[in-house]
């Protein structure tokens, strides 16, 4: 799995479909001490730029999307975590397996589109993204959803740990 936004993104489909009637948290260490002897200096970490990593974040969220519309697991699996909890829009709460289980080819999905990105917290192994899920079927019907991913990086990558969607009402 690439991203859970997949899952919300399959989630809010679902749900759309269902009513067809109608900090800046940086704490880089930064290699000072304040010892009175001459301390072994330490290379500080580089900084993380917010805006270049939300960016990455959203990149991906776009990717897992696109694989969860094409039923592609495979993709959604490799990218969260073991742990992974994804909460739908309808409010059901389900581990990695159960996720992926309901992942299929999407044939009523005409558009998606990922706006209003927020990268509302990050560190260099962690971060939480918010955005706006926007899902147009082919029908002509649309919905939204707020959707909030939480990262952790492993191995030097970033996986999605968990997310949590709620639909926007109009």
């Amino acid at each position: 799995m690439k991203s859970s936004l997949a899952f919300l993104f399959i989630a809010a489909v679902m749900w759309v479909c269902g009513m067809d009637n109608q900090r800046q948290s940086q704490s880089p260490d930064t290699g000072t001490s304040n010892s009175a002897q001459a301390p072994a200096r330490e290379t500080p970490s580089p900084k993380l730029d917010k805006e270049a990593l939300k960016a990455e974040l959203l990149k991906m969220e776009d990717e897992m999307t696109k694989a969860a519309l094409n039923g592609d697991i495979t993709l959604l699996a490799k990218n969260t975590t073991d742990d992974f909890k994804l909460v739908g829009v309808d409010g059901k709460i389900q581990d990695k397996n159960e996720a992926l289980a309901d992942v299929k080819k999407e044939k009523n999905i005409k558009a998606f589109l990922i706006t209003d990105g927020e990268l509302l917290s990050f560190s260099e192994d962690s971060a939480v993204l918010v955005y706006t899920q926007n899902i147009t079927l082919k029908t002509g019907q649309s919905g939204k959803a707020r959707v909030t991913d939480s990262f952790v990086k492993k191995d030097g990558r970033w996986l999605i740990k968990s997310e949590q969607a709620t639909m926007i009402k109009k």
